[in-house]
């Protein structure tokens, strides 16, 4: 990777960083209780869920750049399927779409996709009185998944600005972060 590559990416998981910090932060005064109308937004484009969804979406275009660069042969969101079909490999359609954030529609066009490359197998299975499409990784789709889980894992392990003993404190507070927000207003992907 040419320098430039990586300052680019270092950079964008230094504005993670920062706007993780700014969660820290905004926790903290939620749970002294500063959220009772002591602290008050002006701007939406000065809060935390902005900076959030800002950090997402520049994340997500970095991934398809960090794929385009890498001339891999499938994409971001392909690579994120086949990552949760081989953690949890006995996952349904229906499960699968609600770990990607994507609605069941949505996910069987990936799955067709993908299956028409080759990288994953469809067989009806019954489960209880319901049939369901069992989903399972190819051998093409497990030789693929394998080499690029390598280069991404390599390439993240070397650019992570946050402390490798933070990681899965942030991670942890990312997921309750969501999930918070999921029960709050009732948020379905479907």
């Amino acid at each position: 990777l040419s320098n430039s590559k990586y300052y680019n990416i270092n950079l964008k998981t230094t504005c993670i960083y920062i706007s993780l910090k700014i969660c820290k932060i905004s926790i903290i005064n939620l749970q002294l209780g500063y959220n009772k109308g002591v602290v008050k937004l002006e701007h939406y484009t000065k809060s935390l869920p902005y900076e959030l969804a800002l950090t997402s979406r520049v994340l997500h275009e970095a991934m398809v750049v960090f794929f385009k660069n890498n001339e891999f042969p499938i994409s971001p969101d392909e690579y994120v399927i086949l990552d949760c079909l081989y953690t949890h490999p006995n996952i349904i359609q229906m499960e699968l779409a609600k770990m990607i954030l994507k609605g069941r529609a949505h996910t069987g066009k990936f799955l067709k996709t993908m299956e028409e490359k080759g990288l994953i197998v469809r067989t009806p299975a019954l489960q209880g009185s319901k049939i369901i499409m069992q989903i399972e990784i190819t051998q093409n789709g497990l030789t693929i998944y394998n080499e690029i889980n390598k280069v991404v894992t390599s390439y993240v392990e070397k650019t992570s600005i946050i402390p490798e003993s933070k990681i899965q404190e942030t991670i942890d507070f990312l997921k309750t972060l969501r999930e918070d927000a999921v029960k709050q207003f009732g948020i379905k992907f479907e």
